[in-house]
Protein backbone atom coordinates (compact mmCIF):
# COMPACT_ATOMS: atom_id res chain seq x y z
CA UNK A 1 0.00 0.00 0.00
CA UNK A 2 1.98 3.09 -1.70
CA UNK A 3 0.99 6.15 1.00
CA UNK A 4 0.81 9.63 -0.90
CA UNK A 5 3.29 12.10 0.63
CA UNK A 6 1.16 15.32 -0.05
CA UNK A 7 -1.08 13.67 1.43
CA UNK A 8 0.22 12.15 4.28
CA UNK A 9 1.86 15.61 5.57
CA UNK A 10 -1.52 17.04 4.90
CA UNK A 11 -2.94 15.17 7.19
CA UNK A 12 -0.64 15.29 9.78
CA UNK A 13 -0.51 19.31 9.32
CA UNK A 14 -3.89 19.28 10.47
CA UNK A 15 -3.89 16.88 13.17
CA UNK A 16 -1.00 18.63 14.80
CA UNK A 17 -2.63 21.83 14.64
CA UNK A 18 -5.49 21.08 16.44
CA UNK A 19 -3.45 18.91 18.81
CA UNK A 20 -1.02 21.99 19.32
CA UNK A 21 -4.55 24.06 20.18
CA UNK A 22 -5.30 20.79 22.44
CA UNK A 23 -1.79 20.58 24.22
CA UNK A 24 -2.48 24.60 24.88
CA UNK A 25 -6.05 24.14 26.54
CA UNK A 26 -5.71 21.09 28.12
CA UNK A 27 -2.34 21.35 29.74
CA UNK A 28 -2.81 25.31 30.47
CA UNK A 29 -6.35 23.54 32.49
CA UNK A 30 -4.21 20.87 34.50
CA UNK A 31 -1.16 23.51 35.62
CA UNK A 32 -3.39 26.60 36.14
CA UNK A 33 -5.77 24.73 38.36
CA UNK A 34 -2.55 23.03 40.12
CA UNK A 35 -0.43 26.32 40.42
CA UNK A 36 -2.99 27.85 42.15
CA UNK A 37 -3.70 25.61 44.70
CA UNK A 38 0.02 25.50 45.21
CA UNK A 39 0.50 29.71 45.04
CA UNK A 40 -2.35 29.78 47.84
CA UNK A 41 -0.71 27.11 50.15
CA UNK A 42 2.61 28.98 49.65
CA UNK A 43 1.50 32.23 49.34
CA UNK A 44 1.76 33.49 52.94
CA UNK A 45 5.78 30.83 53.14
CA UNK A 46 7.37 33.79 51.79
CA UNK A 47 6.51 32.88 47.64
CA UNK A 48 8.48 34.81 45.54
CA UNK A 49 8.50 35.41 41.49
CA UNK A 50 11.11 33.30 40.87
CA UNK A 51 9.74 30.38 43.00
CA UNK A 52 6.27 30.98 41.06
CA UNK A 53 7.97 30.21 37.87
CA UNK A 54 10.26 26.83 39.03
CA UNK A 55 6.27 26.34 40.59
CA UNK A 56 5.24 26.49 36.35
CA UNK A 57 8.25 24.64 35.10
CA UNK A 58 7.27 21.69 37.19
CA UNK A 59 3.80 21.37 36.90
CA UNK A 60 4.32 21.29 32.98
CA UNK A 61 7.03 18.57 33.07
CA UNK A 62 4.50 16.96 36.14
CA UNK A 63 1.34 17.19 33.56
CA UNK A 64 2.45 16.92 29.86
CA UNK A 65 1.75 12.71 30.48
CA UNK A 66 -1.52 13.42 30.57
CA UNK A 67 -1.62 16.82 28.94
CA UNK A 68 -0.15 15.36 25.45
CA UNK A 69 -2.04 11.99 24.60
CA UNK A 70 -5.24 13.90 25.44
CA UNK A 71 -4.11 16.59 23.34
CA UNK A 72 -3.40 14.08 20.13
CA UNK A 73 -6.39 12.82 20.43
CA UNK A 74 -8.55 16.00 20.58
CA UNK A 75 -5.85 16.79 17.71
CA UNK A 76 -7.15 13.40 15.78
CA UNK A 77 -11.07 13.94 16.40
CA UNK A 78 -11.07 17.47 15.71
CA UNK A 79 -8.97 17.17 12.12
CA UNK A 80 -10.23 14.35 10.58
CA UNK A 81 -14.08 15.19 11.67
CA UNK A 82 -13.22 18.63 9.87
CA UNK A 83 -12.03 16.51 6.60
CA UNK A 84 -15.15 14.73 6.77
CA UNK A 85 -17.63 17.64 7.41
CA UNK A 86 -16.04 19.45 4.51
CA UNK A 87 -16.01 16.19 2.22
CA UNK A 88 -12.81 16.23 1.86
CA UNK A 89 -12.50 12.52 3.00
CA UNK A 90 -15.25 11.68 0.45
CA UNK A 91 -12.66 13.41 -2.42
CA UNK A 92 -9.89 11.55 -1.33
CA UNK A 93 -12.04 7.98 -1.68
CA UNK A 94 -13.10 8.93 -5.26
CA UNK A 95 -9.09 9.37 -5.91
CA UNK A 96 -9.05 5.97 -4.31
CA UNK A 97 -7.24 6.89 -1.48
CA UNK A 98 -8.66 3.90 1.03
CA UNK A 99 -8.71 4.08 4.90
CA UNK A 100 -5.57 2.83 5.39
CA UNK A 101 -3.68 5.43 3.59
CA UNK A 102 -5.86 7.69 5.94
CA UNK A 103 -5.09 5.66 9.00
CA UNK A 104 -1.16 4.95 8.41
CA UNK A 105 0.16 8.49 8.83
CA UNK A 106 -2.14 9.24 11.50
CA UNK A 107 -0.69 5.90 13.43
CA UNK A 108 3.26 6.95 12.44
CA UNK A 109 2.80 9.97 14.44
CA UNK A 110 1.17 8.07 17.09
CA UNK A 111 4.08 6.59 17.78
CA UNK A 112 6.28 9.55 18.65
CA UNK A 113 3.82 10.49 20.27
CA UNK A 114 4.16 7.56 22.36
CA UNK A 115 7.83 7.47 22.56
CA UNK A 116 7.96 11.25 23.80
CA UNK A 117 5.13 9.90 26.31
CA UNK A 118 7.27 7.14 27.82
CA UNK A 119 10.22 9.33 27.97
CA UNK A 120 7.69 12.08 30.34
CA UNK A 121 6.55 9.27 32.22
CA UNK A 122 10.29 7.45 32.95
CA UNK A 123 12.15 10.20 33.24
CA UNK A 124 10.77 13.57 33.31
CA UNK A 125 7.76 13.18 35.39
CA UNK A 126 9.87 11.49 38.25
CA UNK A 127 12.33 14.62 38.01
CA UNK A 128 9.87 16.71 38.23
CA UNK A 129 8.06 15.44 41.51
CA UNK A 130 11.29 15.60 43.14
CA UNK A 131 12.06 19.17 41.87
CA UNK A 132 8.04 20.00 43.23
CA UNK A 133 9.24 18.73 46.58
CA UNK A 134 12.88 20.36 46.43
CA UNK A 135 10.74 23.93 45.98
CA UNK A 136 8.46 23.09 48.40
CA UNK A 137 11.47 22.69 51.17
CA UNK A 138 13.21 25.56 49.75
CA UNK A 139 9.94 27.98 50.45
CA UNK A 140 9.32 26.39 53.77
CA UNK A 141 12.96 26.89 55.07
CA UNK A 142 13.21 30.33 54.69
CA UNK A 143 10.41 29.97 57.17
CA UNK A 144 8.43 33.20 55.59
CA UNK A 145 5.45 31.42 57.17
CA UNK A 146 6.65 33.60 60.37
CA UNK A 147 5.73 37.44 60.13
CA UNK A 148 6.65 39.29 63.28
CA UNK A 149 4.26 41.84 64.57
CA UNK A 150 0.72 39.13 63.95
CA UNK A 151 -0.50 36.54 64.64
CA UNK A 152 0.77 33.43 62.27
CA UNK A 153 -1.60 30.16 61.75
CA UNK A 154 0.55 26.66 62.19
CA UNK A 155 -2.06 24.58 60.98
CA UNK A 156 -4.71 24.75 58.95
CA UNK A 157 -7.16 24.94 61.35
CA UNK A 158 -5.72 27.92 63.22
CA UNK A 159 -5.36 26.04 66.38
CA UNK A 160 -1.52 26.93 66.90
CA UNK A 161 -1.07 30.18 66.94
CA UNK A 162 2.13 31.69 67.13
CA UNK A 163 3.28 35.49 67.60
CA UNK A 164 6.50 36.82 67.56
CA UNK A 165 7.58 40.82 68.70
CA UNK A 166 10.83 41.29 65.93
CA UNK A 167 12.44 38.85 63.57
CA UNK A 168 15.89 38.85 61.92
CA UNK A 169 16.23 36.09 59.86
CA UNK A 170 15.91 32.74 61.60
CA UNK A 171 16.32 34.73 64.94
CA UNK A 172 13.25 34.80 66.98
CA UNK A 173 12.41 37.80 70.10
CA UNK A 174 9.50 37.85 71.65
CA UNK A 175 7.97 34.71 71.20
CA UNK A 176 4.25 33.65 72.22
CA UNK A 177 2.92 30.51 71.05
CA UNK A 178 -0.97 29.20 71.82
CA UNK A 179 -1.39 25.75 71.15
CA UNK A 180 -5.22 24.52 70.99
CA UNK A 181 -4.68 21.52 69.33
CA UNK A 182 -5.54 19.02 72.10
CA UNK A 183 -8.50 20.31 74.43
CA UNK A 184 -7.30 18.32 77.36
CA UNK A 185 -4.20 19.93 77.65
CA UNK A 186 -4.11 23.29 76.10
CA UNK A 187 -1.37 25.64 76.48
CA UNK A 188 0.39 28.68 76.19
CA UNK A 189 4.79 29.42 75.59
CA UNK A 190 6.35 32.26 76.27
CA UNK A 191 10.04 33.11 75.37
CA UNK A 192 12.37 35.41 75.23
CA UNK A 193 14.06 34.42 72.49
CA UNK A 194 14.17 31.76 69.38
CA UNK A 195 15.07 30.23 66.38
CA UNK A 196 13.22 29.10 63.53
CA UNK A 197 15.02 25.35 62.05
CA UNK A 198 13.44 23.19 59.35
CA UNK A 199 13.88 19.50 58.66
CA UNK A 200 13.43 19.17 55.19
CA UNK A 201 13.44 15.00 55.11
CA UNK A 202 10.04 15.33 57.66
CA UNK A 203 8.99 18.51 56.61
CA UNK A 204 9.07 19.71 60.39
CA UNK A 205 9.34 23.55 61.56
CA UNK A 206 11.11 23.58 65.07
CA UNK A 207 10.96 26.40 67.22
CA UNK A 208 14.15 26.38 69.16
CA UNK A 209 13.12 28.80 72.23
CA UNK A 210 15.09 30.06 75.19
CA UNK A 211 14.02 31.44 78.39
CA UNK A 212 10.57 31.19 78.70
CA UNK A 213 7.68 29.41 80.63
CA UNK A 214 4.82 27.07 79.36
CA UNK A 215 1.48 28.03 81.16
CA UNK A 216 -1.30 25.17 81.21
CA UNK A 217 -5.14 26.48 80.82
CA UNK A 218 -7.01 24.73 83.65
CA UNK A 219 -10.12 23.01 83.21
CA UNK A 220 -13.53 24.79 84.38
CA UNK A 221 -13.69 22.12 87.28
CA UNK A 222 -10.04 22.67 87.86
CA UNK A 223 -8.48 24.94 90.46
CA UNK A 224 -5.27 24.50 89.43
CA UNK A 225 -2.67 26.31 87.98
CA UNK A 226 0.85 24.98 86.20
CA UNK A 227 3.62 26.68 85.10
CA UNK A 228 6.97 24.93 83.69
CA UNK A 229 9.94 27.14 83.60
CA UNK A 230 12.70 26.24 80.74
CA UNK A 231 15.74 27.23 79.57
CA UNK A 232 15.86 25.64 76.05
CA UNK A 233 12.09 24.41 74.60
CA UNK A 234 11.85 22.29 71.27
CA UNK A 235 8.41 23.47 69.81
CA UNK A 236 7.53 21.12 66.14
CA UNK A 237 5.17 21.07 63.95
CA UNK A 238 4.12 19.82 60.94
CA UNK A 239 4.77 21.84 57.67
CA UNK A 240 3.00 19.56 54.90
CA UNK A 241 0.17 20.37 56.70
CA UNK A 242 0.73 24.18 55.79
CA UNK A 243 2.16 23.56 52.34
CA UNK A 244 -0.64 21.02 51.51
CA UNK A 245 1.45 17.79 50.65
CA UNK A 246 3.02 14.85 52.76
CA UNK A 247 6.77 15.73 52.25
CA UNK A 248 8.45 12.02 51.79
CA UNK A 249 11.09 11.21 49.67
CA UNK A 250 11.27 8.31 47.65
CA UNK A 251 8.21 7.54 47.37
CA UNK A 252 7.62 5.18 43.95
CA UNK A 253 6.26 8.12 41.87
CA UNK A 254 9.61 10.10 42.36
CA UNK A 255 12.05 7.27 41.77
CA UNK A 256 12.92 6.79 38.19
CA UNK A 257 12.66 3.12 37.15
CA UNK A 258 15.87 1.72 37.72
CA UNK A 259 15.41 2.70 41.35
CA UNK A 260 11.93 0.65 41.12
CA UNK A 261 12.76 -2.17 39.67
CA UNK A 262 15.80 -2.37 42.38
CA UNK A 263 13.08 -2.20 45.27
CA UNK A 264 11.36 -5.04 43.45
CA UNK A 265 13.91 -7.29 43.27
CA UNK A 266 14.80 -6.53 46.53
CA UNK A 267 11.57 -7.86 47.29
CA UNK A 268 12.24 -10.76 45.59
CA UNK A 269 15.51 -11.54 47.18
CA UNK A 270 14.12 -10.84 50.85
CA UNK A 271 10.39 -10.87 50.64
CA UNK A 272 10.34 -7.10 52.24
CA UNK A 273 11.14 -3.93 51.27
CA UNK A 274 14.50 -2.04 52.21
CA UNK A 275 15.61 -0.73 55.17
CA UNK A 276 15.20 3.05 53.75
CA UNK A 277 11.82 2.85 51.40
CA UNK A 278 9.13 4.95 52.54
CA UNK A 279 6.49 2.66 51.31
CA UNK A 280 6.77 -0.57 52.20
CA UNK A 281 4.44 -2.94 50.06
CA UNK A 282 5.77 -4.19 46.84
CA UNK A 283 1.60 -3.70 45.29
CA UNK A 284 2.57 0.60 45.05
CA UNK A 285 6.30 -0.31 43.30
CA UNK A 286 4.72 -2.59 40.52
CA UNK A 287 1.71 -0.37 40.33
CA UNK A 288 3.97 2.89 39.32
CA UNK A 289 6.63 0.48 37.09
CA UNK A 290 3.53 -0.94 34.85
CA UNK A 291 1.79 1.81 34.61
CA UNK A 292 4.95 3.65 33.34
CA UNK A 293 4.74 0.87 30.37
CA UNK A 294 0.98 0.85 29.46
CA UNK A 295 0.51 4.61 29.40
CA UNK A 296 2.54 5.44 26.16
CA UNK A 297 0.45 2.68 24.00
CA UNK A 298 -2.49 5.50 24.93
CA UNK A 299 -1.53 8.14 21.75
CA UNK A 300 -1.57 4.79 19.49
CA UNK A 301 -4.67 3.42 20.69
CA UNK A 302 -6.26 6.62 20.73
CA UNK A 303 -5.29 7.17 16.69
CA UNK A 304 -6.95 3.81 15.80
CA UNK A 305 -10.09 4.47 17.58
CA UNK A 306 -10.33 8.40 16.73
CA UNK A 307 -9.67 7.68 13.19
CA UNK A 308 -12.75 5.48 12.08
CA UNK A 309 -14.46 7.89 14.87
CA UNK A 310 -13.88 10.85 13.05
CA UNK A 311 -14.93 9.29 9.47
CA UNK A 312 -18.10 8.32 10.32
CA UNK A 313 -20.07 12.27 10.62
CA UNK A 314 -20.02 14.68 8.57
CA UNK A 315 -21.97 17.55 9.95
CA UNK A 316 -21.12 19.64 13.11
CA UNK A 317 -17.76 17.31 13.28
CA UNK A 318 -15.68 19.78 15.49
CA UNK A 319 -18.55 19.46 18.43
CA UNK A 320 -18.98 16.23 17.42
CA UNK A 321 -14.90 15.31 17.84
CA UNK A 322 -14.59 17.12 21.11
CA UNK A 323 -17.59 15.77 22.84
CA UNK A 324 -16.21 11.76 21.53
CA UNK A 325 -12.87 13.10 22.83
CA UNK A 326 -14.20 14.01 26.32
CA UNK A 327 -15.86 10.30 26.54
CA UNK A 328 -13.00 8.51 25.76
CA UNK A 329 -10.38 10.58 27.84
CA UNK A 330 -13.00 10.07 30.41
CA UNK A 331 -13.49 6.63 30.17
CA UNK A 332 -9.91 5.29 29.35
CA UNK A 333 -8.58 7.53 32.47
CA UNK A 334 -11.00 6.42 34.64
CA UNK A 335 -10.68 2.22 34.04
CA UNK A 336 -7.30 3.15 34.50
CA UNK A 337 -7.91 4.98 37.75
CA UNK A 338 -10.14 2.07 38.75
CA UNK A 339 -7.76 -0.77 37.75
CA UNK A 340 -4.96 0.91 39.47
CA UNK A 341 -6.70 0.90 43.02
CA UNK A 342 -7.62 -2.58 42.60
CA UNK A 343 -3.40 -3.17 41.61
CA UNK A 344 -3.18 -0.70 44.86
CA UNK A 345 -5.23 -2.72 46.88
CA UNK A 346 -3.75 -6.25 45.68
CA UNK A 347 -7.00 -7.58 44.24
CA UNK A 348 -4.96 -7.75 40.63
CA UNK A 349 -1.61 -8.13 39.56
CA UNK A 350 -0.50 -4.56 38.26
CA UNK A 351 0.92 -6.68 34.93
CA UNK A 352 -2.71 -7.36 34.32
CA UNK A 353 -4.88 -4.50 36.28
CA UNK A 354 -2.75 -1.52 34.73
CA UNK A 355 -3.37 -3.39 31.27
CA UNK A 356 -6.77 -4.02 31.44
CA UNK A 357 -7.71 -0.14 29.88
CA UNK A 358 -5.33 -0.77 27.00
CA UNK A 359 -6.92 -4.03 25.88
CA UNK A 360 -10.36 -2.64 26.42
CA UNK A 361 -9.58 0.31 23.94
CA UNK A 362 -7.53 -2.01 21.31
CA UNK A 363 -10.59 -4.70 20.88
CA UNK A 364 -12.90 -1.13 20.40
CA UNK A 365 -10.14 0.44 17.75
CA UNK A 366 -10.46 -3.23 15.94
CA UNK A 367 -14.05 -3.32 15.94
CA UNK A 368 -14.43 0.31 14.64
CA UNK A 369 -11.55 -0.04 11.99
CA UNK A 370 -13.27 -3.36 10.64
CA UNK A 371 -16.08 -1.42 10.19
CA UNK A 372 -14.86 1.70 8.78
CA UNK A 373 -14.53 0.71 5.16
CA UNK A 374 -18.15 -0.06 4.94
CA UNK A 375 -18.94 2.75 6.81
CA UNK A 376 -17.14 5.31 4.15
CA UNK A 377 -19.20 3.53 1.35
Amino acid sequence: MRIPRTLSWYLLREVLLYAGLGILAVGGVLVIQNALRHIQNLAGMGLTLGDSLQLFGVLVAQFSTYAVPIAFLFGVMVAIGRLSSDSEITAMQSLGVSFGQILVPVVGVSVVVAVSTGWLLHAAEPGARRDLRGLLSQVAARGGIIQPGTFNELDRSGQRLLYVDDRKERSLEGVLIFDRSNDSQAYTVVAATGEFEFEPNTMTGHLRLHDGNIHFERAVDDDKYQRISFNVFDYSFDMDKLVGVTFERLQPQEMDTAQIRSVIDHFDETGEAPENARVKRRERYELHLHRRYALPFAPILFALVGVPLGIRRARGAKSYGIMLCVVLVFGYYALLSGCGQLADDGRLPAWIALWIPNAVLGTAAVWLIRRAPRAEA
